[in-house]
């Protein structure tokens, strides 16, 4: 039999303590807490890298701490207000997010609160670890892939405009079509959740050299049509999604 931490005792009795209508109401709280700090939750599409990620995870912790109304939030919005780089930064009317964030984790009671926070997730159910992680893998994963892929996006790019203008200056919508399959496919050899089907498309395009796509490119073999493709096409627009983006919005950066 296992034996349980003290953390998890308290846990336990909290949980068991909470039924009926207490339960309900707490739930209710966390639930309203959680939506109040939706707009926060959602900057992690615009994060770049695991630092930025790391800001919006916690930036979210503060958030939920305040809204709940925790006592463990206190000492921590104590030592936010008397940090003298927040004061420097309001006066200087730059981005109170991340130096208010950075303060908060100065504070002496940081570590308290997003413990308390977690715990009472935990209580009424709720997986905010599984739900960053996947929201910050999504992100990671998408962020490499892209940054793998760049040179092959501005360079199919680059052709498609050469071309637009030998041929009077517009760039017709086939041809960004077949340059986006290209671009997609290189995208999904990269994605963890999209090898499978990358490995799908190579077998029906004939792909020699996955990291050369354009190596002995057939036309006729990448059609859009074909069933391989639509996997991958789904698979790698689900990337896009876990990421907070879209291919469309990608393809122009």
């Amino acid at each position: 039999m296992a034996v349980l931490t003290g953390e998890e005792l308290r846990e336990a009795a909290a949980s068991a303590a909470l039924t009926g209508d207490a339960l309900k109401e707490a739930e209710d709280a966390f639930t309203d807490a959680f939506n109040q700090n939706r707009s926060v939750l959602a900057g992690f599409s615009k994060c770049e890298n695991a630092m930025d990620l790391a800001c919006v995870r916690d930036g979210f912790h503060l958030g939920m701490a305040r809204e709940l109304e925790l006592e463990s939030y206190k000492p921590v919005e104590k030592h936010i207000v008397q940090d003298v780089s927040v004061a420097a930064a309001a006066a200087a009317g730059v981005d109170m997010f991340p130096v208010s964030v950075a303060a908060a984790r100065r504070a002496p009671g940081w570590k308290a609160m997003v413990a308390e926070v977690m715990r009472m997730a935990r209580v009424v159910g709720s997986d905010l670890e599984g739900i960053w992680k996947g929201l910050a893998v999504g992100r990671l994963e998408w962020l490499a892939a892209t940054s793998a892929t760049h040179q092959l996006k501005t360079t199919l790019r680059s052709e498609l405009e050469k071309d637009a203008e030998k041929g009077g200056g517009e760039i017709q919508e086939g041809d960004i079509t077949d340059a986006k399959m290209v671009w997609m496919y290189a995208l999904a050899t990269q994605l963890p959740p999209c090898k499978e089907v990358a490995k799908d498309w190579e077998s029906a395009a004939r792909i020699v050299t996955p990291s050369q796509p354009l190596e002995g490119y057939t036309e006729e073999l990448w059609d859009p049509r074909r069933p391989e493709w639509a996997a991958l096409d789904l698979a790698v627009q689900a990337a896009a999604e876990r990421a907070g983006t879209s291919l469309d919005e990608a393809w122009v950066l």
